[in-house]
């Protein structure tokens, strides 16, 4: 064929294309047609806006093993390039989503008598949580309200960097390698689970002592301000046996075994040995030797406030009650526990596309509530909801489809089961939100991880929240009146 031919047939098929766009786009919900100028460049927003709720989203790989977003706090903005891509459409937030109602009583009636006792809080979460970034900010401003000491829970190896303490193996004084000690997770890799049982402890991650070693760990202070602890709480079974060196830094322990609710079902015996320090430290060197499990080692004071940071990166949530509930029920009264915070559904709304698997997660973390209220009944519940986080739709970086909506349900099922639900979603400002937020340097480029200045803003806010409400209904029921949530929730 000559080339004049050739050339005649591209036009003709170009032009054919261009009338397809100037008459069809817009006119069909079934076939998604570009408008032309989108087709040439004129236009960012490459395709005709419809309803977007029953369109399967192109899903943006997320890689769970990937690091956290580290610091990326600036004076200004990023400048913008010609690489970055458009920002999405404002969507209105829709009505029907809930207002935050942070209602803890339990945890208020607790926090009247932490001058007298410990008050304990457990903040389970996804990768959002790792590093102790959430947590922190709300353990350093209830320990300023309350008092209190320690970080809490840590797991005998840890593999994440914390922003609170500095840990880790030694063996004569010298460093070793986390592989030095076996550990289990009953969640991530399945490569990582025990091969026989469910007993991971309450942070579902438990380590194997096999021959002798030393942990070393040091608060940290330079992120956040962190107080001194007096006493070390170890969580082992089997014949473990476990010291502070040097011996004079010890100067009672004492073990705590009450027993169990459901012994019939209990897989194996948690001891709690408390070790109780001659004088508040900030660094410490435990010895462990024997053979058995260790399920973690917690800093802390007999009174006051502790919280505890548990981050599973790659979970949904959805898996406590693969757990024994007796170890969940064990620590929790030991610790005097008064709020339990989960915060999850970030890692399952990827593969959410429908409105089912929207009802089938809810229905799936409904089980995981009820879980965990029988493990725990004296205690608040509170939900934090998934963040804002952007994909690719057709396309655009837009919102999760089914983030608004799966947002709501938790909310009106975590009502249901009588736990407080706050929709950080929400409170971020909507669907697209997590856009302003990268720009501002508070989340990452993935625009799903918060940066550490980004967690640190939502530790403020939800820090804020606790307290306001405490202090409102500290308010009312000092003059008299009845509760007024809708007071609470207007601020």
């Amino acid at each position: 064929m000559r080339p004049s031919r050739i050339l005649v047939c591209i036009l003709s098929t170009f032009i054919v294309l261009a009338a397809v766009c100037l008459l069809c786009a817009g006119k069909s919900e079934v076939v998604r047609v570009p408008t032309l100028a989108s087709v040439i460049g004129m236009d960012p927003i490459a395709w005709v806006e419809g309803d977007t709720t029953s369109v399967e989203p192109v899903v943006a790989e997320v890689i769970e093993d990937a690091p956290v977003p580290t610091d990326t706090i600036q004076t200004e903005p990023p400048v913008q390039t010609d690489t970055v891509p458009a920002k999405p459409k404002v969507v209105e937030l829709p009505k029907s989503l809930p207002q935050t109602a942070l209602n803890l009583p339990l945890f208020y009636a607790a926090l009247a008598d932490a001058d007298k006792q410990s008050v304990r809080v457990v903040h389970f979460g996804d990768s959002q949580i790792e590093e102790d970034r959430i947590s922190m900010i709300l353990r350093r401003r209830l320990q300023e309200r309350f008092g209190g000491g320690g970080i809490g829970l840590l797991p005998m190896v840890q593999t994440i960097p914390s922003c609170t303490a500095i840990q880790g193996l030694e063996l004569d004084g010298e460093p070793m390698p986390n592989t030095y000690v076996r550990r289990f997770l009953a969640y991530g890799p399945s490569s990582m689970r025990l091969r026989s049982g469910n007993s991971y402890g309450p942070m579902a991650h438990v380590a194997m002592v096999e021959q002798p070693v030393d942990v070393k760990v040091e608060l940290r202070h330079d992120r956040v301000q962190t107080n001194d602890y007096d006493r070390i709480r170890v969580l082992w079974s089997d014949s473990v046996q476990v010291s502070v060196l040097p011996d004079s830094l010890e100067q009672r322990r004492f073990m705590a075994e009450a027993a169990v609710s459901d012994p019939i079902h209990a897989a194996v015996t948690m001891h709690h040995e408390i070790l109780v320090l001659s004088e508040p430290r900030r660094r410490s060197l435990l010895h462990f030797e024997g053979r058995g499990y260790v399920y973690g080692l917690s800093l802390e004071t007999a009174t006051g406030v502790q919280v505890d940071n548990i981050p599973m990166r790659g979970a949904a949530g959805t898996n406590f009650i693969t757990m024994d509930r007796s170890q969940f029920e064990s620590y929790f009264r030991e610790t005097n526990t008064a709020l339990l915070i989960m915060q999850f559904g970030g890692n399952a709304l990827p593969a959410i596309r429908t409105q089912s698997a929207v009802e089938k997660y809810v229905l799936s973390m409904r089980q995981q509530i009820r879980f965990m209220h029988a493990a725990v009944p004296n205690a608040s519940l509170l939900f934090i909801g998934p963040s804002d986080m952007i994909t690719v739709v057709d396309g655009e970086q837009k919102t999760y489809p089914m983030l608004p909506l799966l947002d709501q349900q938790l909310a009106e099922m975590v009502a249901e089961e009588g736990g407080a639900y706050y929709s950080l979603f929400r409170l971020m400002g909507g669907a697209g939100s997590m856009v302003s937020w990268r720009d501002k340097g508070l989340a990452g480029e993935d625009m799903i991880h918060f940066t550490r200045a980004g967690a640190k803003k939502v530790g403020e806010m939800l820090a804020k929240q606790i307290l306001t409400d405490y202090d409102q209904l500290n308010s009312e029921a000092t003059n008299g009146e009845a509760p007024n949530s809708e007071a609470i929730n207007s601020d």
